[in-house]
C-alpha cells in the first residue's frame, strides 16, 4: 500500500471513492424495487390509481442506473490510469534498484532467479493486489448494505451465509499457495525455457542454430519444460476445480433453504411480496458477494506470495557503497597508484583469482598486465575500477584507499574499455558519446574521439552518418563487423577526461592496418594519462612503459620488454612463441 501511496495517491484515493459510491447501488436498488413492487400490488385494479408517487420512484430507479453507468464508466478510466502508473512506478523502482547493485551480483545465478520473479512480480501483482483490496473495498460496503437488509427478516440467515461461503474461501486459500509454490520452484526451469527461447529467435545465435542443425533439438527442449509446467500447473487446476465444484454445491444448498423459509414467510402473510423480492434478491446478492469477498480475501494472499518476491528484490543491498563521508578523488594524480598485498576471490569460488599482489605505478606511466587466460588481468582491472572490493590488502591513489574515494568521482576519473565491451542498439553518436555522457552532445568531440580510435571511416560509410542506429535489433539498424565495433568501442572510452585509461584486449578485433594505425596514436591519445591495458599481442604489449607478469594468481615479473627478455622468463618465453609463428 505504501509503494501504491507513493506512485499515485491522487488516482488511488479516486478509485476508492468511486468503488464506495457503486457498492452502496444494489441495496439502493433493492429498496426501491421493494417500493415500486409493493405500491403496485397494493393498487392493483385501481382505477383512481394516482400515479405521481410511482413515477417518482422509476425515476429514482432510472436515475439511480445511470449513476451506476457512469461511475461504471469513470472507473474503468480512473482504473486505467492508476494501473498504468503503478506499473510504470514498480517497473522505474526495480530497474532503479539493478543499477545500484554490485556486478558481483550479476554474475551469480541465484541473483538471475530472485531477478526473473521480481520482474515477473513486479510488473503485475502489486496491480493485482490493489485491483483485489479496491474490488474488496467495494464488496464489503455491498454486503453490509445487504446484511442489513437480512437481518431485518432475519439474523439467522446471516449465520447460514458465512457458513456456506467459508469451504470454498478455504479452497482459494489451500490452492493459492500450491499454485505459488509451484511457481516458485520452477523459476530456473523458466528462465532456462526462456534463455532457448532467445537463443532460437536471437541474430547472434542464428547462424550457428542453422550451420549446426540445433533448432530441432533446442525445440524439443523448450517443449520439453513447458510441458513439464503445464501439466504441473494442470494437476492444480483439476483438483482446484473439484474442490470449487464441491463447495458450489454447499452454496446453492444454502441459498434454496433462504429461499424456502422466506417463500415460506410471504404465503403465510408476515411479509409482502415486495420484502419477498428484496430479502430474496437481497440473500441471492449477499451469497455471490461474500463468497467473492473471501475469494478476493484468498486472491490478496496469493498475490501477496508474489509481490513479495519483487520486495525480495528490493531488498538486496550493494556491498560496494561509498563510506558515510567519502573524500574526493585526487586530480592531477601526483603520487600514483598503489597496490599492496591484494587478495581477492570471487563470490562462491574457493580459491583466490589473486593471491598478494603488490606494485607501484607511477603518475602518467602505461602498464601492460600480461599472462596465461585466467591468470587474473581483468579481475585487477575490476578491482583497479573498484566493480569489487578486495578481500585483504589495499588499493590507493595519492595514498587515499579506493573504498574512502565517492564512488561516482572514481568511476568518472577512469576511461574504461572492457574486452566484453557493450554494443549497445542505439545511434553511432550514442555508442562514442556514453564513454563521457556530460559530453554526449558535443558533436567535435564525439569526432575526435572517433579519429582517434579509427572509427571516423566506419561512421563515414553510414547512411545518416552519427545519427546511424547501429545494430540490427530495431528499424534502420546497421551490424558492424567485430573490428568496427571494436573501434566504435576504443572511441568511447577515448571520450573521456580521467587520468586513469584501462583497456582489455584493445585491438583483439582490429585487422593489422588498424593496429599499426592504433599504436602510430598510442602515445599521443595516452600522454599524460596512468594507463592500464591487458594484450595477448606483444607488439602492443610492448608500448608499455613496464609490464605486469601474471601466473597462477600472483605478480612473476615486472619490467620493460627489454628487461623481461634479458632475464628470460615467462614473458620471454610467451613473446619467443608469439614471434615464431610469424616466422617462415
Amino acid at each position: 500500500m505504501r509503494l501504491v501511496w507513493q506512485a499515485t495517491p491522487l488516482y488511488l484515493f479516486l478509485s476508492l471513492a468511486i468503488t464506495g459510491l457503486q457498492s452502496v447501488i444494489p441495496a439502493v436498488m433493492l429498496l426501491v424495487n421493494k417500493r415500486i413492487i409493493d405500491l403496485v400490488i397494493a393498487n392493483w385494479g385501481n382505477a383512481n390509481f394516482i400515479w405521481q408517487p410511482l413515477i417518482v420512484l422509476v425515476a429514482i430507479r432510472f436515475g439511480i442506473s445511470l449513476l451506476g453507468a457512469v461511475l461504471n464508466q469513470t472507473n474503468l478510466y480512473v482504473g486505467q490510469i492508476f494501473n498504468d502508473r503503478l506499473m510504470l512506478y514498480t517497473k522505474y523502482i526495480l530497474l532503479e534498484k539493478s543499477v545500484q547493485l554490485d556486478l558481483a551480483h550479476f554474475e551469480s545465478s541465484e541473483f538471475y532467479d530472485t531477478l526473473s520473479r521480481a520482474q515477473d512480480s513486479g510488473s503485475n501483482y502489486p496491480v493485482r493486489v490493489i485491483q483485489t483490496l479496491t474490488g474488496l473495498f467495494g464488496q464489503s460496503i455491498t454486503l453490509i448494505s445487504l446484511l442489513g437488509l437480512l437481518f431485518k427478516f432475519n439474523w439467522a440467515i446471516v449465520p447460514l451465509l458465512f457458513f456456506t461461503a467459508l469451504p470454498a474461501f478455504w479452497t482459494s486459500i489451500v490452492y493459492s499457495g500450491k499454485r505459488f509454490w509451484m511457481t516458485r520452484m520452477e523459476t530456473e526451469s523458466g528462465r532456462l525455457s526462456d534463455y532457448i527461447q532467445r537463443v532460437l529467435t536471437n541474430p547472434n545465435f542464428a547462424k550457428e542454430v542453422r550451420l549446426f542443425n540445433l533448432g530441432e533439438h533446442l525445440l524439443g527442449k523448450w517443449s520439453d519444460i513447458r510441458t513439464d509446467f503445464n501439466g504441473k500447473s494442470a494437476a492444480i487446476a483439476f483438483q482446484y476445480a473439484k474442490m470449487r465444484g464441491l463447495s458450489g454445491m454447499l452454496v446453492n444448498s444454502g441459498f434454496y433453504i433462504a429461499y424456502g423459509w422466506t417463500l415460506i414467510q410471504a404465503i403465510a402473510g408476515k411479509i409482502s411480496v415486495g420484502d419477498f423480492t428484496m430479502y430474496t434478491g437481497a440473500f441471492s446478492q449477499a451469497q455471490q458477494v461474500l463468497p467473492a469477498i473471501l475469494e478476493n480475501i484468498a486472491k490478496i494472499y496469493e498475490n501477496n506470495l508474489y509481490v513479495s518476491q519483487y520486495f525480495e528484490f528490493l531488498d538486496l543491498k550493494p556491498e560496494v557503497i561509498n563510506i558515510p563521508r567519502p573524500r574526493p578523488f585526487p586530480n592531477p594524480i601526483k603520487q600514483g597508484l598503489s597496490i599492496k598485498n591484494v587478495t581477492f576471490t570471487y563470490p562462491g569460488a574457493t580459491k583466490p583469482t589473486l593471491r598478494n599482489l603488490s606494485v607501484d605505478i607511477k603518475p602518467g606511466e602505461s602498464i601492460a598486465l600480461v599472462g596465461l587466460n585466467g591468470a587474473g588481468k581483468t579481475t585487477l582491472l575490476k578491482l583497479l575500477a573498484r566493480l569489487y572490493d578486495v578481500d585483504s590488502g589495499t588499493i590507493t591513489i595519492d595514498g587515499i584507499p579506493l573504498q574512502e574515494i565517492k564512488l561516482s568521482e572514481l568511476h568518472t576519473n577512469i576511461g574504461v574499455l572492457n574486452q566484453d565491451f557493450a554494443r549497445y542498439q542505439l545511434s553511432a553518436k550514442d555508442n562514442i558519446g556514453f564513454g563521457n555522457l556530460k559530453e554526449r552532445d558535443n558533436q567535435p568531440r564525439i569526432e575526435q574521439a572517433a579519429q582517434d580510435s579509427g572509427a571516423d571511416r566506419v561512421v563515414e560509410d553510414l547512411a545518416e552518418s552519427y545519427e546511424t542506429r547501429l545494430g540490427k535489433m530495431f528499424k534502420g539498424g546497421v551490424d558492424l563487423s567485430g573490428g568496427q565495433w571494436q573501434k566504435i568501442g576504443m572511441a568511447r572510452a577515448f571520450m573521456t577526461d580521467a587520468p586513469i585509461l584501462i583497456l582489455d584486449e584493445p585491438t583483439a578485433a582490429l585487422d593489422a592496418i588498424a593496429e599499426y594505425e592504433l599504436f602510430e596514436k598510442f602515445r599521443t591519445l595516452t600522454a599524460g594519462k596512468m594507463t592500464f591495458f591487458v594484450s595477448h599481442r606483444f607488439s602492443t604489449v610492448q608500448l608499455a612503459d613496464r609490464i605486469v607478469v601474471l601466473e597462477n594468481s600472483q605478480i612473476i615479473e615486472v619490467g620493460s620488454h627489454p628487461q623481461l627478455m634479458a632475464k628470460n622468463g615467462l614473458y620471454a618465453e610467451m613473446f619467443s612463441l608469439q614471434a615464431s609463428s610469424y616466422k617462415i
